[in-house]
């Protein structure tokens, strides 16, 4: 195309004011030619169309080619147009290469990021696993947490179950000073039962009962002058069974000047839930439900015409908040 347009523009000669001969109104070139063939000396004028110098005589034309003198604005109007439309070229074809460089780095610089992408996607896939299988540890051993505390609680409630067992035929005297023992801790103990639950068999059928009689070897508190408590144990069972359900009749007995209590032996575990019950029991009262304490440590209550037989104090909590949304667990 560039080509066709220099060919194209090649006949035609760029028309400058200085390559232009002036024509006199009687159609002749006027003295602002300048004619390279000419050869004289000083400034010339023209006349009819002839050059004459300054004498007025016709000067000489010699046979001579020069070449004539061009300026820039001289050249072929397509010529110039041509090189404008080469450099126009040329610069679109250097904006190509560098496009063609830039698409080559961007493509690289694509490349290098798809592979980090990859490389992302790939580890975070693995920590993704790594989740998974910790999830999955830690539901096992939530799980295995689960039942190493039920197993914990059961072992518990058999080991008391044991305790109490062993402690079946044992009994409990409380506020008995201690001056009284006097030497004879048995017989003071023998007395003290036979008086105050008026039971039928005789001192000497409870003395040969008793296995052992002694007081307890640790004080409970700092306190002196409140007398350590008092542990029976029988030989038949159904003996002290007698003696527990005659004191019971009443918290205090009395015998020989001073009253004190009879109480079944139990672990330290079941004392403690049968404490915390009998608080509850005074609570339930006041809110208009029947409650009972059964052997060893369970609550029957009855409320809201339904009977609940609770081992756990939580359990009974429940039930005091159900019937009394003010009410804040005991501690």
């Amino acid at each position: 195309m560039v080509s066709h347009i220099e060919l194209s523009l090649n006949r035609f000669q760029l028309l400058e004011p200085h390559n232009l001969h002036q024509v006199n109104e009687s159609g002749r070139v006027s003295d602002q030619e300048a004619d390279p063939t000419l050869s004289v000396d000083g400034p010339i004028r023209w006349q009819d169309g002839r050059p004459i110098d300054k004498q007025g005589e016709e000067v000489v034309r010699h046979n001579v080619e020069v070449a004539p003198t061009r300026s820039p604005r001289d050249e072929p109007l397509g010529n110039s147009i041509a090189g404008m439309i080469r450099d126009l070229a040329g610069e679109v074809r250097g904006g190509f290469e560098n496009s063609n460089t830039n698409q080559k780095e961007i493509r690289g610089l694509c490349g290098t990021l798809r592979q980090k992408l990859d490389d992302l996607a790939e580890r975070t896939a693995a920590l993704e696993c790594e989740v998974s299988n910790l999830r999955r540890a830690t539901e096992e051993n939530r799980e295995a947490i689960h039942r190493v505390k039920q197993g914990e609680e059961s072992l518990q409630v058999k080991l008391e179950t044991m305790e109490n067992r062993m402690r079946r035929n044992n009994l409990r005297l409380l506020k008995v000073q201690e001056e009284l023992e006097k030497g004879d801790l048995k017989g003071l103990v023998v007395r003290l039962i036979k008086q105050s639950t008026q039971i039928e068999e005789e001192e000497e059928v409870l003395l040969k009962d008793i296995q052992r009689v002694h007081r307890d070897p640790f004080r409970k508190t700092t306190n002196r002058e409140k007398p350590r408590k008092i542990l029976v144990c029988f030989h038949t069972y159904a003996i002290k069974e007698r003696i527990l359900s005659m004191a019971l009749k009443n918290k205090t007995v009395s015998a020989e000047g001073i009253d004190f209590e009879i109480r079944s032996d139990l672990s330290t575990t079941t004392l403690n839930r049968q404490w915390e019950l009998g608080k509850r029991i005074d609570v339930l009262k006041r809110l208009g439900a029947m409650a009972q304490l059964k052997f060893p440590a369970a609550l029957k209550v009855m409320a809201n015409n339904k009977m609940y037989v609770f081992k756990d104090i939580r359990d009974v909590d429940g039930l005091i908040k159900s019937l009394d949304k003010d009410y804040q667990p005991l501690g």
